[in-house]
């Protein structure tokens, strides 16, 4: 296997103890019942994503800035996620967030804990509070692409590049990067696609197989 240069994360279920940013901001604020009828379309086909998102985000429209953030603020870390960002920074990895989640909760862990790049999904802000749109640059079934876009930015092949993810959208990622970790798989097919599976409550179990890359 090629060295590995670029660690890239899922974020919801990985790194944060949330299966869904939107979900939990749905629930947060009392929107949950529309929001579930949204995302039931979308897995049935009759929304695409771009739609989806911008239907949850008009359930916000006119809430303060500062509500939204303290709910994101609450939302705790996976044990040993701050741990382990800084020992593969430190060991000279460069570590990306890609969420299809939002960048509420990207931006926070780059604030709080340090990262070298992020992507995720935009709820859109004037004067302090949300309009209700929403910049989508992670689509559900769209991380390839990002990725590829990442991997330009950094001068790095796919094999260069390692995924960390639970969910569907890493299966993709899974595929073409040098080395794919399924933290606490959701299914089977995420299980399957990935080369390594690790469960368990703490995510420093995943640094082993990162670091063995390089030595």
């Amino acid at each position: 296997m090629r060295k590995l240069k670029v660690v890239v994360f899922d974020v919801d279920g990985t790194l944060v103890k949330v299966y869904s940013s939107w979900q939990h901001l749905h629930e947060a604020l009392g929107t949950w019942d529309k929001g579930k009828k949204y995302a039931e379309q979308f897995f049935q086909g009759a929304i695409n994503y771009g739609e989806w998102a911008r239907l949850d985000a008009s359930l916000w429209r006119g809430l303060p800035l500062d509500k939204v953030q303290r709910i994101i603020d609450h939302i705790p870390y996976t044990e040993g996620t701050q741990e382990v960002i800084a020992t593969l920074r430190r060991s000279g990895f460069k570590v990306v967030l890609l969420s299809a989640g939002l960048s509420l909760v990207t931006n926070r862990i780059e604030k709080e804990v340090g990262i070298d790049y992020s992507l995720a999904n935009e709820l859109i802000m004037k004067k302090g509070f949300l309009t209700g749109e929403v910049k989508v640059n992670v689509p559900f079934d769209g991380k390839v692409e990002v990725l590829h876009g990442v991997s330009e930015r950094f001068g790095v092949r796919m094999e260069e590049c390692a995924a960390v993810g639970d969910d569907e959208t890493s299966i993709p990622l899974f595929e073409i990067v040098g080395l794919g970790i399924a933290f606490n798989p959701c299914s089977k097919r995420v299980e399957k696609s990935a080369s390594v599976v690790v469960k368990g409550e703490n995510l420093r179990m995943v640094l082993p197989y990162l670091l063995a890359s390089n030595v």
